[in-house]
C-alpha cells in the first residue's frame, strides 16, 4: 500500500536555500508526489520553482508561518494522504518520507508524527551548509534500514513533522499567531492531541540549519514570549504552571543575557519586546497580532 505524500514548506525571502532543499528532497528514496511552496511573492521561492523532475505548487498570500501553512494545507489536502511540513533550513536525511509512510501505514490510529534531529542550529548561531551535508552524509553512511517503531510525546516539534491529511478536516494553524507563530506548532499538537495519538520517531532523521535571517526581529520576538503564551492560556491549550514555565525561562535569560548578548541574538531587543507584552498584559491585553504594529 502506497500513501499520497505532499511535503509544504512555508518560506520568506530564501529563494536560495530553497534550491538545496529540494535536492535533498529529489534524493529522497520516496519521493514527495507534491511539493508546495507557500510563500508572500515570487521572488521568495526563486529559481526553485522551476527546478525539473519534481512536482512543485507555489502558492501565495499573506506572510506568516500559521497563514502559510494553512495555504499549502488548502493547495494540496484533496490529493494526499499524508501532509509533510519542513522548514525551509531543514535538510531531511534521504529516507525520511519513506520511513515517514511506513510509520503511518504501521500505526494507523497515529494523526502525527515528528522526527530526530540531527543537530538544531535553532538552539545556537545556525548551521553552515556545508556542515550539515557532513552531518547527513555521516549519519546516512551508518543508518541502518530503520523501523516504524513510535513513542508517544505531548507536542511536535514545527520543523519536521507530518500529520494524516484528514485532521485539517477540523483543525488548522492559529493564524491569530502572527509572523513567526511563536507556539504554533505546540497549540496544534495539544489541541491534536485531544483528538488521536501524536508521536516521535528516530527513524526520521534530518539536519534544522536555524538560519537567522529572514526571522521576526528581536522587539516582535520579545513580545510574542509573553503574550503568545497568555494567549494560549486564556484559549486552554496550556495550564498556568505550563504558561509560566514559558514566560519565565526565556524572560530569565533575557534579562540574564542583555549586557553579554550573544552575537547571534538580539537580547537587547527581545528583553524590550518582553516589557512591552508584560505592559500589554497589565493593561488587560493578550493579543499576540500587536507585533504586527511594531518593527
Amino acid at each position: 500500500m502506497k500513501l499520497r505524500i505532499a511535503a509544504v514548506i512555508a518560506t520568506r525571502g530564501r529563494g536560495d536555500l530553497l534550491v538545496h532543499l529540494l535536492r535533498h528532497l529529489k534524493a529522497q528514496t520516496r519521493p514527495p508526489d507534491v511539493i508546495c511552496f507557500s510563500a508572500v511573492v515570487d521572488g521568495d521561492v526563486g529559481a526553485a520553482a522551476a527546478t525539473k523532475d519534481l512536482p512543485i505548487k507555489v502558492v501565495l498570500g499573506e506572510a506568516g508561518l500559521p497563514a502559510q501553512r494553512n495555504r499549502g494545507v488548502r493547495a494540496v489536502s484533496q490529493d494526499a494522504d499524508v501532509i509533510v511540513f519542513f522548514d525551509d533550513d531543514f535538510f531531511p536525511a534521504r529516507s525520511w518520507l519513506e520511513r515517514a509512510e511506513r510509520v503511518f501505514l504501521d500505526n494507523p490510529s497515529l494523526l502525527g508524527v515528528n522526527g530526530r534531529t540531527l543537530a538544531d542550529g535553532a538552539l545556537g548561531p545556525g548551521i553552515d551548509m556545508a556542515d550539515a551535508e557532513q552531518m547527513l552524509a555521516k549519519y546516512q553512511d551508518g543508518a541502518s534500514k530503520g523501523d516504524a517503531t513510535v513513542v508517544p510525546c505531548d507536542a511536535l516539534y514545527g520543523c519536521n513533522m507530518a500529520f494524516r491529511a484528514g485532521v485539517f478536516a477540523k483543525l488548522q494553524f492559529d493564524e491569530h499567531l502572527p509572523l513567526y507563530g511563536w507556539l504554533e506548532d505546540y497549540d496544534f499538537s495539544v489541541r491534536l492531541r485531544a483528538v488521536g495519538p501524536i508521536a516521535k520517531s528516530d527513524a526520521l532523521c534530518g539536519v534544522h540549519l536555524g538560519i537567522k535571517s529572514g526571522k521576526t526581529s528581536g522587539v516582535r520576538f520579545g513580545v510574542s514570549q509573553i503574550v503568545n503564551p497568555v494567549y494560549l492560556y486564556r484559549k486552554g491549550t496550556i495550564g498556568i504552571l505550563n504558561t509560566m514555565r514559558i514566560i519565565l525561562k526565556p524572560l530569565l535569560k533575557n534579562m540574564g543575557r542583555a549586557l553579554y548578548a550573544e552575537p547571534y541574538i538580539d537580547r537587547g531587543g527581545r528583553l524590550w519586546g518582553n516589557l512591552l507584552g508584560i505592559a500589554s498584559l497589565l493593561r488587560g491585553r493578550a493579543d499576540p497580532r500587536m507585533i504586527l504594529k511594531l518593527k
